[in-house]
């Protein structure tokens, strides 16, 4: 666990969980030694994750979706097991789960001047190690875009962006930060090993966005919270200004 992990003792008796397998945050297979927290009955079993070709099989049947994170699928398997308890049949699920997409910057898809854009929230380090980790799946050449902002419904206190883990970051060129905070984010990435060249820091949101696009790598945008809504703003703007040109 290079992250930060949550979740590590018993709620109940404080003893330290064991974990047969892990995920992310808290999640994963564990057990509590002591109390037994943890040994729940299991409703439904998702098998056959193949993150690749978004698939997936529950009770054999098998499920083509729209995302590729662990994350999406631990929110499908509760969708699956709550719907199931209401007898809900598998062939409604399917063409449920099939269509639905997220937009509003969760795991939002565009393509903005050719080139494929991933926009997603992050508002703690499991969004934001959970959102690196998208990006590291991907094996093309990438830019990254991180905005954070200190705002109040933030949060003035952005120590937690340590919790991020930045070390070994597959084939990313560049990252560029914005947002109040710009250049804390910067310093942290640059402490986190990744060289100083590779760092762009804007104040202005807008500069950052124009920035992004001087390649035509894919994209990814990462915000927390007050700053997603202003940067999908910015990055659907330089979409219609590219259409209006064309």
């Amino acid at each position: 666990m290079k992250e930060a992990g949550e979740g590590k003792f018993c709620p109940f008796c404080s003893t330290r969980l064991e974990y047969e397998y892990y995920q992310y945050a808290h999640i994963g297979k564990f057990k509590c030694p002591k109390c037994n927290f943890g040994d729940n009955k299991i409703y439904k079993f998702i098998t056959d994750v193949d993150l690749k070709n978004k698939t997936f099989k529950v009770d054999n049947n098998k499920f083509k979706i729209q995302f590729n994170s662990i994350y999406s699928i631990y929110n499908f398997a509760a969708s699956i097991t709550a719907t199931s308890l209401y007898d809900v049949k598998y062939d409604e699920m399917k063409k449920a789960l099939e269509k639905f997409v997220l937009n509003n910057g969760r795991q939002e898809k565009i393509v903005i001047q050719d080139c494929e854009t991933t926009i997603n929230l992050a508002k703690n380090p499991t969004g934001a190690n959970v959102s690196l980790r998208l990006v590291n799946e991907d094996d093309s050449e990438k830019d990254v875009l991180f905005v954070l902002n200190d705002n109040l419904a933030d949060g003035k206190d952005v120590s937690w962006i340590y919790d991020i883990d930045f070390s070994n970051m597959n084939n990313v060129k560049r990252f560029i930060t914005s947002g109040t905070r710009a250049y804390d984010m910067a310093i942290c990435i640059k402490t986190s090993g990744i060289s100083p060249n590779k760092i762009e820091s804007y104040l202005d949101l807008k500069e950052a966005v124009k920035a992004l696009y001087k390649t035509k790598n894919t994209k990814y945008a990462i915000s927390n919270y007050t700053a997603i809504q202003e940067t999908r703003h910015e990055i659907l703007k330089l979409k219609t200004s590219s259409n209006e040109n064309c």
